[in-house]
């Protein structure tokens, strides 16, 4: 019974925890957009989402200077990625057909 209990408790704690991330913006489209600038913390990710054939997302400085390709994906695929340092930022999502992006703080 005590094996129960504590089972339940670690599958309450671990929803809590996930359901608690703090999202700083959400994007969607099925094109090519440019969002930003965009202030993000230390340590925060891209959870991203495409039904389409290709998304592509670039990290550029607030002052357009391209700093980093975050993503290339070939088709319907979903995933997340990590940074580590925050700033300001613009983002581009070169995309073929439907997409979500999300940005949050990591733990």
């Amino acid at each position: 019974m005590r094996a129960i209990i504590l089972s339940f408790a670690l599958v309450m704690f671990l929803s809590f925890s996930v359901g608690a991330e703090e999202v700083i913006r959400k994007f969607s489209g099925s094109e090519t957009a440019t969002m930003g600038p965009i202030e993000v913390p230390d340590n925060w990710e891209i959870q991203w989402e495409t039904k389409g054939q290709y998304l592509q997302i670039l990290l550029n400085s607030a002052e357009s200077v391209p700093l980093d390709m975050i993503l290339q994906q070939m088709g319907p695929g979903e995933g997340v990625v990590k940074q580590e340092k925050g700033g300001s930022y613009i983002f581009d999502f070169n995309a073929s057909g439907p997409w979500k992006v999300k940005i949050v703080k990591s733990e």
